[in-house]
């Protein structure tokens, strides 16, 4: 019998070591992609589909983006966002206004993946998906505090590349926002000023400053 209650034990044991072996290369992924982020320029079209509880009053955004550290700029084909990583320049084109603001981290996660991936690491548990796919790592990022606002963020990795495939988000109160990505290329050249609004360019649009 004694042996028998070791055994079980040692069995218990074995599952958490395997647990915290896996928790800890989903970790490594992650961090590996940040770290790309900031190494690196990456240039992808993406998708962005928002729906509220039960699928109402869904709507969907597509366009391109281009991500290098805490900088973006994103084209869609009514609006125009530059960010150099405080100041956020919106430019819309129905009305020929651009709207001035220094975003906080909430607002930026709505798009920027960099944003979205340090945003919630710092405050969840992350693991690998019960979820399996031949070609990506699907990974969860869970929160630690219950009051927390959301209930998962899911990433998914190509296995080979290391390229992001999309980033869903749950919210407690239904919301869920959908980011795929498509075409997505790594070691992009760009110029710095890509990511801050010019002026000359848009002469005649109204500035509205928000800061």
């Amino acid at each position: 019998m004694q042996k028998f209650i070791y055994s079980i034990i040692l069995f218990i044991n074995s599952i958490f070591v395997i647990n915290a072996q896996h928790n800890t290369d989903a970790e490594r992924i992650i961090k590996n992609l940040t770290e790309s982020f900031r190494a690196q320029a990456v240039r992808s079209e993406f998708i962005l589909k928002i729906s509220e509880k039960n699928g109402v009053n869904s709507q969907q955004i597509s366009g391109t983006i281009v991500l290098n550290a805490n900088r973006f700029f994103l084209k869609t084909d009514e609006l125009t966002v530059w960010f150099d990583g405080k100041t956020q320049w919106a430019y819309l084109e129905n009305s020929d206004e651009v709207n001035i603001t220094e975003p906080t981290a909430e607002e930026l996660a709505a798009i920027n993946p960099v944003t979205i991936i340090s945003a919630f690491k710092s405050v969840s548990r992350i693991q690998f998906s019960k979820l399996k796919s031949q070609t990506n790592h699907i990974i969860e990022l869970i929160p630690t505090n219950k009051k927390a606002d959301f209930s998962k963020v899911e990433i998914q990795l190509n296995k080979t590349s290391g390229n992001l495939h999309a980033i869903k988000i749950e919210y407690k109160n239904g919301l869920k926002n959908d980011l795929t990505f498509r075409n997505y290329q790594k070691n992009v050249a760009v110029n710095p000023r890509m990511f801050i609004f010019d002026k000359a360019k848009y002469k005649g649009a109204v500035m509205n400053d928000l800061r």
